[in-house]
């Protein structure tokens, strides 16, 4: 009875300690940000489409409250404001195989948007090792095929007289669910987490998330 009552604890523990899961993104800073205090005063610059989408007023409220916590003051129309700032994001499908340990993925930045992910393919039933035997078969492997979704945010502020771009920072995470509404507040944590960030840089940011 001990060892059931010990075995019962531990799967308990396990049990909620899945409460918490880990949001993972890969987020890219490119940024000119002046090392003197400056004017943080902005407003928000719509693409056409974003002007009247309820959608897009959700996410500028979501960054308009974290931009305040880093100094950031939104200003009525009709002001002038010292920066401008421009969101931008997207959901990529992607039809994944699963690879075996020899076949790494592959990340291709571009920006329409953030990462792209291939895998190499091969169209044969068989794949050698470095010797010419024995050969390992493929075929389950290659039959299993499931889609996931690379959610994509881009955060870029820039100068409002001389439009020039000080920060332009873009967040991407892999996810199984399809609604980028889901995620968008853990994107902009990400992105905004150490703002500006290091220039030029390209890291993996994890945090844990109650479900």
């Amino acid at each position: 009875m001990k060892k059931l009552s010990l075995l019962f604890t531990l799967v308990c523990s396990l049990f909620l300690g899945g409460c918490a899961t880990t949001f993972t993104s890969q987020v890219s800073v490119f940024h000119e940000w002046p090392e003197t205090t400056q004017d943080k005063s902005y407003i928000f610059e719509r693409a056409p489409g974003q002007e009247n989408n309820p959608e897009h007023k959700l996410y500028e409220d979501l960054l308009r409250s974290r931009l305040q916590t880093l100094g950031f003051k939104e200003i009525s129309a009709g002001a002038t404001p010292a920066l401008k700032v421009e969101l931008r994001y997207a959901t990529t499908i992607r039809e994944v195989k699963p690879s075996l340990f020899w076949q790494p993925a592959i990340y291709d930045p571009y920006w329409g948007l953030h990462f792209s992910r291939g895998i190499y393919r091969r169209n044969y039933l068989y794949y050698p090792t470095f010797s010419t035997w024995p050969y390992y078969p493929r075929g389950a492997v290659d039959m299993y095929i499931r889609s996931t979704y690379l959610h994509q945010l881009q955060i870029r502020i820039s100068e409002m007289g001389k439009n020039k771009v000080l920060a332009d920072i873009k967040a991407s995470s892999e996810q199984d669910n399809e609604e980028i509404s889901l995620y968008m507040p853990y994107l902009m944590e990400s992105a905004l987490k150490d703002f500006p960030g290091k220039n030029g840089s390209t890291s993996k940011v994890q945090f844990k998330v109650e479900n």
